[in-house]
């Protein structure tokens, strides 16, 4: 039996047909199943960002930047921006944010990890970013940092409880961790259950809640600055995919839909079932 991550008990409860397994304790939430590492590399790759996951990442990188600045707008209203010098982001996939934060912080020192080669290589070549492909448990730093970024990335990990305490390692005291995932625990997600968009093991591995998030983070040291649910922007050919054409059957009018509807075409959309995390190290 493996512990919870959060709060280490062995007590788990069957959720949604055996899919998912519920912390009897504290109310973790995380796949019913075991993947190894070469199977979650096999699923990073190119395709994950061409139609398995995302309808085109590339296509759709003006509106993922545009979230990507406002969620590097609130935090620099929540800090001072000169105690940033060194930053790490985990699943930096393309190297969107790199590229954002580059031109923000110009002389600031960036790194970016993730180990979809074909991701890595594009930002390496096209971009220009300093991005590295392994495993973040793998790499050995060099330099502490003063802010580590996880977009939509906590979800995704086999051990975030290990991320977590690697990067408490490697922050400086007062350096601070910003993350995006799926919350388990508000209204949609209870509301829909098992049909919630975010349930889609194995690329989904881990459930996080706002109190779970906030529990797992101060048992490895840290101190929540806050816990916010701003609206994300989508582009509606992505939303459209999404609902109706991934892992589906479409019809010839949903099809036909599809094609008909304008790229970079984008709306703000807020379920409020996204949370956005910011912590210090203390």
């Amino acid at each position: 039996m493996i512990n919870c991550i959060v709060c280490r008990s062995e007590k788990f409860e069957s959720l949604y047909n055996n899919t998912l397994k519920k912390c009897a304790a504290c109310g973790f939430v995380t796949a019913n199943l075991e993947i190894s590492d070469d199977v979650l590399k096999k699923i990073y790759s190119e395709n994950y960002f061409k139609g398995a996951e995302y309808l085109d990442y590339l296509k759709d990188k003006s509106t993922i930047q545009y979230n990507f600045r406002k969620r590097l707008d609130y935090i620099l209203k929540k800090i001072d921006p000169k105690s940033i010098y060194s930053v790490l982001e985990l699943g930096c996939a393309y190297g969107f944010f790199a590229e954002l934060f580059t031109s923000v912080f110009p002389s600031k020192q960036y790194v970016g990890i993730d180990i979809s080669e074909p991701a890595i290589k594009y930002g390496q070549d096209f971009l220009k970013q300093n991005l590295i492909c392994t495993d973040y448990l793998q790499f050995n730093s060099q330099i502490k940092y003063s802010d580590v970024f996880m977009w939509d990335v906590i979800e995704h990990l086999k051990n975030p409880e290990l991320i977590i305490e690697k990067i408490y390692n490697e922050l400086e005291i007062n350096g601070r961790i910003f993350i995006t995932t799926g919350d388990i625990g508000s209204f949609l997600p209870r509301f829909k259950k098992n049909k919630w968009r975010m349930i889609h093991p194995p690329t989904h591995l881990h459930y996080f809640s706002a109190s779970t998030i906030k529990k797992l983070l101060e048992n490895k040291g840290f101190e929540m600055l806050f816990v916010s649910y701003p609206p994300i922007y989508r582009s509606i050919k992505q939303i459209f995919f999404s609902l109706f054409l991934l892992n589906k059957k479409p019809w010839f009018i949903t099809k036909l839909i599809f094609k008909i509807i304008p790229e970079n075409l984008n709306i703000p959309i807020n379920t409020y079932d996204i949370m956005f995390i910011g912590a210090i190290k203390k």
